[in-house]
C-alpha cells in the first residue's frame, strides 16, 4: 500500500515562498549584474598548450601587465597543460605583445589561437536561446494538451507555467552566484526543462489514471495526492541517480581544475534538484488551483 501524505496541505505557502525566493533573486541578479561570457558580449580569446605546470593567477598577473586587463584564465581538457585566456576585445598587436610575454615565461610554449569574438554574434546567440526555449515550451504546451486532454487545458497550462518557473529560478541562481551566462548555460536550461517536464508527465500520467477510477469526488485533491505518493520513490531515485553522475563529473572538474565543466555541473544540479520539487509541489498545486478556480467560475 503506498503511503499517502498531502502535498497540498500547504500549497499556497510553498508557492509564495518559491515565488519569493526567484523574485528576490533576479532582483539581486539585475541589481548588481550578470556575469556575460564572451560568447554574448563578445571579446578575445587566446588558447595555446604551455606544455608545463602554470598557475591561473601568474597568468593573469602577466596579461594584466601587457594589455591592463584582468582576464578570465581557464584550464581546458585539450592539450598539455592547454590554458584559454578570455579578454575583452583587443587589438592584434596587444594579442601579439600577449602571447610574446606568455613564451618569456612558458619556454615550452607551443603555437597559440586567437580568436575575435564579435557583440552581434552574442545578440544572435541570445536571441537563438530565446527562440529555443519559447519554441520547446510552446510545443510542451501542445504535447501536454493533446497527451492529457482529459485533465482539461489547465493541466498543460500548469505545466508550462511550472517551467518558466524553473526558467527564472536558474536565471536567479546565475544571478545569485554569477555563473558566467554562455552556450552552456543555453544546454543547462533546456537540460532542466526536458528533466522537469518529464518528472511532471510521469506525476500526470498517474493522476489521469487515477481519475478514470475515482470519479465520484469533483475535488481532485486526493487523487493529485494519490498520484505523487505512489511516483515519488521513481521521481526521487531518478533524480538521485542523475545527480549522482553529475556529482561525479563535479568533482572531475573540481580536481583538474575544469572551468567548463564546473560552469555546467553546479547549475545542472541545482537545477534538476529544483525541477524535481517543481513537478512535486509547483505544477500540481498550480494546477489545482487553476482547476478549482475555474470551476468554481464555471458553477457561477
Amino acid at each position: 500500500m503506498t503511503l499517502k501524505y498531502d502535498f497540498l496541505k500547504h500549497k499556497n505557502i510553498v508557492l509564495i515562498v518559491s515565488l519569493l525566493i526567484v523574485v528576490a533573486g533576479l532582483i539581486y541578479g539585475f541589481s548588481t549584474g550578470y556575469v556575460f561570457d564572451i560568447d554574448f558580449k563578445g571579446g578575445t580569446r587566446i588558447q595555446v598548450d604551455l606544455n608545463e605546470e602554470y598557475n591561473n593567477s601568474e597568468i593573469a598577473e602577466i596579461v594584466e601587465q601587457v594589455c591592463g586587463q584582468t582576464p578570465e584564465v581557464q584550464s581546458t581538457s585539450s592539450g598539455n597543460n592547454s590554458v584559454t585566456i578570455t579578454t575583452q576585445t583587443i587589438s592584434e598587436e596587444e594579442s601579439s605583445n600577449i602571447i610574446d610575454a606568455l613564451k618569456q615565461r612558458y619556454t615550452n610554449m607551443g603555437e597559440a589561437t586567437t580568436k575575435n569574438v564579435q557583440a552581434s554574434y552574442g545578440q544572435e546567440l541570445i536571441n537563438t536561446a530565446i527562440v529555443s526555449v519559447v519554441v520547446s515550451i510552446v510545443l510542451l504546451l501542445v504535447y501536454i494538451a493533446i497527451r492529457f486532454k482529459t485533465l482539461g487545458y489547465t493541466a498543460a497550462l500548469s505545466a508550462v507555467l511550472g517551467l518558466v518557473f524553473d526558467v527564472c529560478f536558474l536565471f536567479a541562481i546565475y544571478g545569485i552566484f554569477k555563473f558566467p551566462i554562455n552556450s552552456t548555460f543555453v544546454a543547462v536550461i533546456l537540460t532542466i526543462i526536458g528533466y522537469s517536464i518529464n518528472d511532471t508527465i510521469i506525476v500526470y500520467d498517474r493522476i489521469r489514471e487515477n481519475k478514470r477510477v475515482v470519479t465520484k469526488s469533483n475535488d481532485v485533491k486526493d487523487v493529485i495526492n494519490q498520484s505523487i505518493s505512489q511516483t515519488l520513490r521513481r521521481t526521487i531515485m531518478t533524480s538521485f541517480t542523475t545527480l549522482v553522475a553529475i556529482g561525479i563529473v563535479l568533482i572531475f572538474s573540481v580536481v583538474n581544475d575544469q572551468e567548463t565543466l564546473k560552469q555546467f555541473s553546479i547549475p545542472l544540479s541545482i537545477g534538476i534538484a529544483e525541477g524535481t520539487f517543481s513537478s512535486i509541489f509547483i505544477a500540481t498545486a498550480l494546477w489545482y488551483s487553476i482547476d478549482k478556480a475555474m470551476k468554481k467560475k464555471k458553477k457561477a
